[in-house]
């Protein structure tokens, strides 16, 4: 989410414009356009990997990330189309690819505007737009080899009974 806040207010954003994350609660709306972005699914969309070194072991997991991105204020529906047009340009990939190689811009949904009365009940134009990305998610675990195992986990062998061959 920081790196999204990042390019928007980098490459997007009117200055003037506020930047939030998470939802809304019954905080007072700010005084001038502002946009508000919110995780709304996370879908995996392959197998887990697995690297192993020495003493670790890292799963990796490339999932789809959906973002919604909702504007409030004058120009709501002019900046998420924007936002939507240069999502999938080759310059913000590069951004990205800049910034961290694990996360990459991968498509939008529609851009949808709809009616917004705020706590006053004055009407304030609004729009809706889902960015998704791809990114990888990692955990690394560290791993027992046979140089880590301690001695209580092993078991002595006895050689007390042996087994006999058998007479025919």
């Amino acid at each position: 989410m920081q790196v999204l806040g990042d390019w928007l207010k980098e490459t997007v954003l009117p200055t003037d414009w506020g930047l939030f994350q998470g939802q809304q609660n019954r905080l007072p709306t700010p005084q001038t356009s502002y946009l508000i972005m919110q995780a709304t699914s996370r879908r995996p969309l392959a197998t887990n990997s697995h690297n192993y070194t020495a003493t670790s072991v890292t799963i990796s997991q490339p999932v789809e990330l959906a973002i919604q991105l909702t504007a409030r204020g004058p120009g709501a529906i002019t900046v998420l189309g924007s936002i939507s047009t240069l999502w999938r340009d080759r310059q913000t990939v590069a951004w990205f690819q800049q910034k961290r190689n694990d996360i990459a811009p991968s498509d939008t949904g529609p851009l949808t505007q709809q009616d917004f009365t705020n706590a006053e009940q004055q009407y304030e134009p609004s729009a809706t737009l889902q960015l998704k990305l791809i990114l990888i998610t990692s955990i690394t675990h560290s791993t027992e080899t046979a140089t880590a195992l301690d001695l209580a986990s092993m078991t002595e062998a006895t050689t007390t009974s042996f087994l006999r061959p058998s007479v025919p």
